[in-house]
């Protein structure tokens, strides 16, 4: 972990998911789900015995299996259920920070350099508690509609593209998304598909993809990452396209 700002513990889950050959491997096919279902009624929560028999990683399995159990509420989000999602964030992030006084949520103006670091935090955060807290939704809506509160947060002030330039970082953004092949957005190298675009700023490439998504795909928060993916390839890149 030398030359890393970082902690040591961040430092070795981000290399062990780097290079645990059962990850990244894509999205779950109708078979694999039904083959976790039974695997799961024969060794319950043992996620290692399970991501042996299914060739995935421990956390994709015990993710995508909370995905598959969980009653699911399609409707929008309530107030309610809105704080109860902000409280669960603030108490995991608090206990993360170890500073029980930890303050704003984005519900705020946190500072710039702080907002980054809390933004790169909630990418570890353990959506499978916050499910539990929230009660209502299972992890994957969590996080999506976490990741929108951010979203629209740092699009605040952010320079944007025009015209033609615009087009072309849209049209690069669907495929090089469609490409990776990834079942979350948790998955998405942001910093790598920055340098892959010409540098254009990840936290710009972020914004455009919540406006597509929002302005382009019905009913997207009824919607898995890929399956959002698949319908912008489907029926919105070759419009973009004839376009240009």
């Amino acid at each position: 972990a030398e030359g890393i700002p970082r902690p040591w513990r961040l430092i070795y889950y981000r290399a062990r998911k780097m290079f645990d050959p059962n990850n990244y491997k894509g999205r779950y096919t109708k078979e694999e789900k039904e083959k976790l279902k039974k695997y799961y009624s024969m060794h319950g929560n043992d996620w290692k015995k399970i991501s042996e028999l299914m060739s995935r990683s421990n956390l994709s399995v015990a993710m995508k299996f909370s995905e598959i159990k969980s009653p699911v509420n399609y409707g929008p989000w309530t107030n309610e259920e809105i704080q109860k999602l902000r409280h669960a964030v603030k108490e995991v992030m608090k206990r993360r920070l170890g500073l029980e006084g930890a303050g704003s949520l984005p519900s705020e103006e946190p500072k710039e350099d702080l907002w980054v670091e809390r933004e790169k935090l909630c990418q570890q955060l353990p959506w499978t508690e916050i499910e539990a807290r929230v009660g209502t939704r299972y992890w994957r809506q969590c996080k999506q509609k976490w990741n929108s509160i951010l979203t629209k947060k740092m699009s605040k002030g952010q320079q944007s593209l025009k015209g033609i330039k615009a087009l072309q970082t849209k049209i690069a953004l669907i495929k090089s998304l469609h490409e990776m092949q990834v079942e979350d957005a948790n998955e998405v190298n942001w910093e790598e598909l920055s340098n892959a675009l010409g540098g254009v700023p990840r936290s710009y490439l972020q914004v455009v993809f919540y406006r597509v998504k929002v302005s382009c795909v019905p009913f997207w928060q009824k919607k898995s990452f890929s399956d959002i993916i698949d319908f912008l390839v489907e029926h919105k890149l070759p419009a973009f396209e004839e376009a240009l």
